[in-house]
């Protein structure tokens, strides 16, 4: 009896089978050292010791937050080596703490390359909202405590803006600035309806921000006084340099950014 082999064929199934060990030891080898850096006393020093190179360096401490591992897609946040977040098709590279609460944004890069933010919601802040207003800019807001915080996509970062005011909102973007305001001021007032009725409410002072979207930070519009009896603004780009806002009472008023903040044109 004549038996052939198709060494060939053989030859290709031994490499995929070679490949997959590998894979698997490689599985194998993060789980073990998560598991080591989780569990061990003396943390990062135990899995920093594995490290590859410069791109994954294995625990990256950006205290109190760590990554690990870095650069690799399914990583995991963690903070004091609790695992806040981790999602199979994101690389998380950095994070910062919304100020005045318990939770946290994060930056990721999906499958696709493009960068995101996300939050990681504190126990206490269920009712939160966190939402993209464009590519580069998202906003949070927490109804209950009146907190408002505004978050920036920046050459490969994650920017708070505004990060010490409680009140920054209402940002609206074109394809080359952004505005967006703060509530500098409130107070208790009494004054008339549509129907003649006398209400007692309070009146809120506006401040605006202008960004450049080529530039990092802001600048602070100081010499204009927007003021309303609602304690939302929304801001409607007119045309390259002017904003637009509507009052509760209807009337709509436009604001020639350029006059103001013209460095940033």
């Amino acid at each position: 009896m004549l038996i052939c082999f198709d060494y060939d064929k053989m030859e290709n199934e031994l490499k995929l089978l070679k490949h997959r060990i590998f894979n698997i030891k490689i599985n194998i080898f993060f789980v073990c050292s998560g598991l080591l850096w989780i569990f061990s006393p003396n943390g990062i020093d135990a899995v920093e010791s594995y490290s590859r190179d410069s791109a994954h360096r294995g625990v990256v401490d950006l205290a109190p937050y760590q990554i690990y591992p870095e650069n690799r897609m399914g990583n995991g946040i963690y903070l004091n080596k609790k695992l806040l977040a981790t999602h199979p098709q994101r690389v998380i590279l950095n994070i910062v703490s919304i100020k005045d609460t318990e939770s946290h944004v994060y930056l990721f890069r999906g499958e696709n390359g493009v960068l995101g933010l996300n939050i990681v919601k504190g126990e206490t802040d269920g009712e939160a909202r966190f939402w993209q207003v464009d590519p580069e800019f998202y906003q949070y807001s927490n109804n209950t405590t009146g907190i408002k915080r505004i978050f920036r996509i920046f050459r490969n970062d994650v920017k708070p803006v505004l990060p010490f005011l409680r009140t920054g909102s209402g940002v609206s973007t074109s394809a080359t600035h952004a505005v967006f305001y703060h509530v500098s001021n409130s107070k208790e007032i009494t004054y008339l309806n549509a129907s003649g009725q006398e209400i007692t409410g309070r009146i809120y002072t506006f401040r605006l921000h202008v960004i450049n979207r080529k530039l990092d930070g802001f600048k602070s519009i100081f010499n204009l006084q927007i003021q309303d009896v609602s304690y939302s603004l929304k801001l409607v780009w007119e045309n390259e340099h002017s904003v637009s806002y509507k009052l509760a009472n209807g009337k709509k008023h436009t604001v020639d950014l350029l006059k103001y903040v013209p460095e940033l044109f």
